[in-house]
């Protein structure tokens, strides 16, 4: 029988990856750099200064911003619901706890103000209206709103071809250089979190080329070392996106691409030689990462310990008590509701293999 003809589709050019069925096996490299990541956020607030900026706030945040694109499924075209889907996903792993965490945190500050007899109305008006406006106890709130809307756009964006995706990327990127400082003010940083697209979108172009970088560590070394010139000759380029701040045009966004990649091609070539019992301590810690994030500022303003006095223990403090928290909350059944991931044992981690060295995301 005479077979017809069907001619193929043509593919759009894409960077997604088409999201896998089954469990998924997590990265101690990609975990490793959520930690070091969050040890740059939590230094950044204990210590502040041109030094902290040059060297910290160019890379700490944007990182976690170019790992959701590094990590990022996409959907099958034309598959209904994906925005939803996104955004109850979303909601699960970053607004339920963010909203646990801003209700207790709210409660024991309310009684502490009081103790102190400092209590004002603005106290819990500004952390519950979010935004830039947030500093002291819950100066990293913004953090999370910001991380849930730039993925549900991110989400939203897929339906349109990607020339055109990355136009409207670049152009948002190029509005907020001007008006960065104004749209901060808005509640749950509606205003800023157009921002971290960029970041998404070169964490999903470097996971769409990561197959062909033989040495990972050698690139990444290069990034590394390439990302942090400016710092290196005095004209660092550093940002701070809560502020709707992106440093210097152009430079400052390239340098944090730049330096985050480079420190995740390093850990995914750093951590093919190392054991699974090292995998397992990086996963275990990164289950406690979003809590860090919210809690290590109330333990600053707890110790009442002005910044230009902090001694090194206080770095250790801030970390030390949230984490041991977090991986004491990470075995109950507490974990899904404060820390957004299930309770430990649920997930398990395991060494890759070099061919699998990017890893998989949970």
């Amino acid at each position: 029988m005479e077979q017809r003809y069907r001619p193929r589709r043509k593919r759009l050019a894409t960077l997604d990856r088409p999201a896998q069925t089954g469990a998924a096996t997590r990265s101690g490299a990609i975990d490793a750099l959520r930690v070091v990541a969050v040890v740059g956020i939590v230094a950044g607030h204990v210590w502040s200064g041109p030094l902290v900026d040059a060297w910290l706030y160019t890379w700490h945040v944007p990182a976690f911003f170019l790992l959701s694109g590094y990590l990022w499924k996409t959907r099958e075209p034309g598959a209904r619901g994906a925005v939803r889907a996104e955004a109850g996903k979303r909601l699960r792993t970053i607004m339920v706890p963010y909203a646990a965490w801003l209700a207790v945190t709210l409660l024991i500050h309310v009684v502490m103000l009081n103790v102190r007899d400092q209590f004002q109305p603005e106290a819990v008006i500004l952390p519950v209206v979010g935004g830039s406006l947030n500093a002291g106890p819950f100066g990293a709130y913004w953090f999370m709103p910001a991380l849930f809307l730039s993925a549900v756009a991110f989400r939203a964006l897929e339906v349109v071809p990607l020339a055109l995706r990355i136009t409207t990327i670049i152009a948002i990127t190029a509005t907020l250089y001007p008006v960065g400082q104004d749209l901060a003010l808005l509640p749950l940083s509606v205003g800023v979190s157009g921002g971290a697209l960029i970041f998404m979108l070169a964490g999903q172009g470097l996971r769409h080329i990561r197959a062909r970088v033989r040495w990972p560590i050698r690139v990444g070394a290069l990034c590394l070392l390439t990302g942090l010139v400016p710092t290196l000759i005095g004209r660092p380029a550093s940002l701070d996106i809560k502020y709707g701040e992106f440093g210097t045009p152009v430079l400052g966004i390239v340098a944090a691409v730049l330096i985050s990649s480079g420190l995740l091609l390093i850990l995914e070539g750093v951590f093919t030689r190392l054991p699974a019992a090292v995998h397992a301590v990086s996963t275990s810690l990164a289950a406690g990462c979003l809590m860090v994030v919210l809690t290590h500022t109330y333990v600053l303003w707890l110790l009442e310990i002005p910044e230009e006095e902090r001694p090194f223990w206080v770095l250790l403090l801030a970390l030390a008590v949230p984490w041991g928290i977090a991986l004491v909350l990470h075995r109950t059944p507490l974990s899904r509701v404060l820390l957004g991931t299930p309770r430990a044992g649920r997930i398990g981690a395991s060494r890759p293999s070099p061919s699998r060295a990017a890893g998989n995301p949970a």
